[in-house]
């Protein structure tokens, strides 16, 4: 059974976070002030994205917290083996990696870490600490395991690792069973790595007891385990449902955090959240485009009118799944009835709905922000047409019977699941549940927590919208962990011999002009072939508080990480 594997959508690159000032209830400054009342460099109030509460903060992510926002809070307490800058580059200045070799016919792989890397105690994040992480992430990857590794296919974990072993100090090699893309390597496969204090964590020989021990403190952050760190922030208290803090690391490495503590406190609702601006509450927040016509109502924020689009596609999910309820499985297989149901998606029309901040999207590359993998020649090869998708549908044996296609005695309906609590949401699921009625296909919307939507398995759904799709952060996007058909995050099931061979081969040693062929012919196919439905990809608004700098300079639209320690509060 495939369990959820959600990755974001049309994610604000914070999270979802919006930053709370610090003396809560001090009203809103007047336009054109320096800096709002009450915003300081000692505690920035934050509000946390809407059900988005964390629920693992163990860096290393576990299948139960794939589909969770975690990382926004982890990236900050423990620094990254490879830091991928908003160029899609490895920054090696802010990486605990110094450098990567590859030898051996791209088989053998030599991290150096930097010498002068520090844990929050004052001790040196050694080699020792990268290879303890990967003894955890391969035991969570073998079947049965206690506690099973998020990641499991990705980057080739585990069945393309031989070996991780500590050659020196600060030196560790990386051996595979079969020669790789060394970049897809690097970004996709090494970037797991994220260095674990072993001094802490380490507890048992057994491997099975030490995933059993993590899986039991994982969600308790106030455990000891977690105050060493190596990243810009440590974790700092938390009360369920309300808020949790993080406060400044005065020992970490690079540039020291100026504001000192952020708290990010729980929001049950957008409409709560733009009330709170209203009153001058929050310092940062990135809104749903549902509020950009009410930014008149915020005279002490900026309008950040450069805020990039994340690392993201949106789309809807249809599960394929032989076993899925109502044996709508096979008939969703049928690639004419995936391709009517495309043809229904008037992407235009929903772009209006996002109040034009989003771009239409039919492949799983994102188009923005700028990058290379996207191919530009690709045209769309399901424009919005009800005539078509009808056509196909009957050239396929389907035939309207009392307003709904039918064949065989079952008809085209299904259940169309999509996450409450947005507006926007609603009316994008229903324009497009009535234009597909147009084509003979009845979907009956059910609105379920977003929580809830994104913890069903594939006998639990039929086709499913949790608000966005999948971003994939500083990786490549080359298909191994979407729509291969053992990838982490197939939940729809999708199974195409062509698809696995394009991901299959996009991997592959090659020319930097052989990879750029590879991955246009997967793009293409994704197009054509529709293991998901594709929809608008969006972005949020970001409105910031007078007085707060560094906000979008500092966000990194690739792989969607946040360097809070280089914020600051001033004239």
């Amino acid at each position: 059974m495939k369990s959820r594997r959600w990755y974001g959508g049309a994610a604000a690159l914070l999270g979802g976070f919006a930053l709370v000032l610090a003396g809560c209830g001090s009203g809103p400054s007047q336009a054109g002030s320096s800096v709002a009342p009450g915003l300081n460099n000692k505690v920035i109030k934050m509000v946390g994205g809407v059900q988005l509460e964390p629920n693992d903060y163990f860096p290393i992510v576990s299948a139960a917290a794939c589909s969770v926002e975690n990382a926004s809070i982890t990236s900050q307490m423990y620094a990254p083996l490879i830091f991928i800058n908003n160029q899609d580059k490895i920054d090696y200045a802010q990486s605990v990696a110094s450098s990567i070799t590859p030898t051996k016919n791209d088989t053998v792989y030599t991290i150096n870490l930097h010498h002068n890397w520090r844990w929050s105690n004052g001790t040196s994040v050694t080699a020792q600490d990268v290879v303890y992480a990967w003894q955890i992430i391969d035991a969570s990857a073998q079947p049965k395991a206690p506690w099973e590794y998020c990641g499991v296919g990705a980057g080739g974990i585990p069945q393309d690792w031989k070996s991780v072993v500590a050659t020196g100090p600060y030196t560790v090699t990386v051996t595979l069973n079969k020669p790789l893309n060394p970049v897809w390597f690097e970004y996709n496969g090494l970037s797991n790595l994220v260095p674990l204090p072993k001094q802490t964590w380490d507890k048992y020989s057994n491997m099975n007891q030490e995933l059993a021990y993590i899986n039991k403190i994982s969600n308790s952050p106030s455990n000891a385990a977690f105050k060493v760190v190596d990243g810009p922030y440590a974790f700092g208290s938390y009360v369920n449902n309300e808020y949790w803090t993080l406060v400044a690391n005065p020992k970490y490495t690079l540039k020291k955090p100026t504001i000192k503590e952020l708290l990010f406190e729980y929001e049950t609702s957008n409409s709560n959240l733009f009330a709170g601006l209203r009153k001058g509450q929050f310092a940062y927040a990135g809104i749903p485009t549902s509020y950009v016509k009410d930014l008149k109502q915020l005279p002490s924020y900026y309008k950040d009118e450069n805020a990039p689009y994340s690392f993201c596609f949106n789309y809807i999910q249809p599960n394929l799944y032989s076993k899925a309820p109502g044996g709508i499985g096979p008939i969703l297989s049928e690639l004419p009835v995936r391709q009517a149901l495309q043809l229904g998606i008037d992407q235009a029309s929903i772009i209006k709905l996002y109040q034009g901040l989003a771009y239409q999207t039919y492949d799983p590359v994102p188009k923005l922000p700028n990058n290379p993998f996207f191919d530009k020649g690709l045209k769309n090869p399901y424009p919005y047409n009800i005539k078509r998708g009808i056509k196909l549908l009957e050239g396929a044996g389907w035939h309207m019977k009392n307003g709904v296609m039918t064949k065989n005695g079952k008809q085209l309906a299904f259940q169309f699941i999509v996450a409450s609590g947005s507006n926007t949401d609603t009316n994008i699921a229903e324009l497009i549940q009535s234009d597909w009625a147009k084509e003979g296909i009845k979907a009956t919307i059910k609105e379920e927590p977003f929580n809830q939507v994104i913890a069903l398995t594939d006998t639990q759904y039929q086709v499913e919208w949790w608000g966005g799709g999948w971003c994939y952060g500083a990786t490549d996007p080359t298909g191994d962990q979407l729509f291969a058909a053992n990838s982490p995050a197939n939940i729809g099931m999708y199974n195409s011999p062509t698809m696995n061979r394009l991901v299959k081969a996009s991997v592959a040693p090659q020319s930097p002009a052989s990879a750029t062929k590879t991955l246009d012919a997967y793009q293409a196919y994704a197009a054509k072939n529709l293991p998901v439905l594709y929809i608008p990809t969006s972005t949020t608004v970001q409105v910031v508080q007078n007085g707060l700098h560094g906000v979008n300079k500092y966000t990194n639209a690739i792989s969607g990480y946040v360097e809070y320690n280089y914020w600051k509060v001033g004239k």
